[in-house]
């Protein structure tokens, strides 16, 4: 549909630097090098990542709001998010793993671990196939940017939970979704361990993109309280579990970048002749990179030469991926509704 004077924002062009930010971080860790950080706060990816999560919980509330129906919503997330991880996931069981693998083809596709990796198209997400990029100075890893996907979906089922809930209080429950997310990232990694830190933060993330989405579209003269009660969790947020500071500074970072885009229409001139190319650069980039590691191996090539041919290829992916297939998809969405 397209999008009217009033409409007009940045937010595609926003994703695809996020997504950029996230080629650009993965870079030094898949050559072993130190991923930058930005304050010592996280890494360039993780500021990328944290842009993502705030950003989709705006968006995906702002769909469930404007036609609040389960079967049109899962139906619309799932054809953004499923067709083009479908056919990666693919390509890199058939076709990456056999040409990059040093196991024989033969042993390769009687390997259980190569057909248990077609999960991750179900986004039951698994690191490596069998003899892949062994010799990588990052490992057995095809495509670690996945693992937010079921992260991502997973908010999108919470939506759904929450705004189905008739007999309270469609305020409360929000503010208690956000409390409950801000408790988890607190405290969570106590129950759960370190390793889903990054998990329950941007859940975290997504639900105060929610959060800020609703109450924008609250009369003037409801804000003045919800601004107090999330002056309240915000400093809970800083204060509570570990790295508050981080998570906070980087929620704020998050933030600002979105409201500047939401404010900003040029964004929507570049965006509009290249198309959404975000989601391509993402879930491309991983495994892109990869390859160019491993064929860039005793050759003497500079981090800029693996950079720039892993933007370079990533971005071509990612421009046939959104026209040839992820705008197709979209055009099956139902009538009703909005695009996020």
């Amino acid at each position: 549909m397209a999008m009217t004077a009033v409409q007009k924002n940045s937010f595609d062009l926003l994703r695809l630097c996020a997504a950029v930010l996230v080629l650009y971080s993965h870079q030094h860790a898949l050559l072993g090098l130190a991923e930058p950080e930005l304050f010592g706060w996280t890494t360039f990816g993780g500021v990328g990542v944290s842009v993502f999560f705030f950003l989709s919980g705006l968006l995906v509330w702002s769909s469930w709001a404007r036609d609040p129906d389960l079967k049109r919503f899962f139906i619309r997330r799932s054809l953004r998010i499923f067709p083009a991880l479908w056919f990666v996931v693919l390509v890199t069981v058939l076709v990456l793993g056999p040409i990059f693998s040093k196991l024989a083809a033969a042993d390769y596709f009687a390997s259980f671990e190569a057909w248990r990796y077609l999960s991750t198209a179900l986004l039951v997400v698994w690191r490596g196939l069998p003899g892949v990029f062994l010799d990588n100075p990052f490992p057995l890893a095809v495509n670690g940017s996945l693992w937010t996907l079921p992260v991502e979906f997973l908010c999108y089922v919470s939506v759904a939970l929450v705004g189905s809930i008739s007999v309270v209080r469609r305020d409360g429950l929000i503010a208690l979704s956000l409390g409950l997310v801000v408790l988890a990232a607190a405290f969570g990694p106590l129950l759960l361990g370190n390793r889903f830190v990054p998990h329950l933060e941007m859940v975290a993330f997504f639900w105060w993109g929610v959060v800020y989405g609703f109450v924008r579209r609250r009369p003037e003269s409801e804000r003045k309280p919800w601004a107090i009660g999330l002056g309240i969790v915000l400093l809970a947020f800083f204060l509570l579990g570990s790295h508050g500071v981080e998570r906070t500074g980087m929620l704020g970072i998050a933030a600002a970048l979105v409201v500047a885009a939401q404010r900003v229409p040029w964004g929507a001139w570049v965006t509009d002749r290249l198309g959404d190319l975000s989601y391509g650069m993402y879930i491309f980039a991983f495994p892109v990179q990869q390859i160019v590691v491993e064929l860039g191996r005793h050759r003497g090539w500079t981090f800029a030469t693996h950079l720039g041919l892993s933007f370079v290829v990533t971005s071509v992916l990612a421009y046939l991926s959104w026209h040839v297939l992820e705008k197709r998809a979209l055009l099956f969405k139902p009538q009703r509704g909005v695009r996020a």
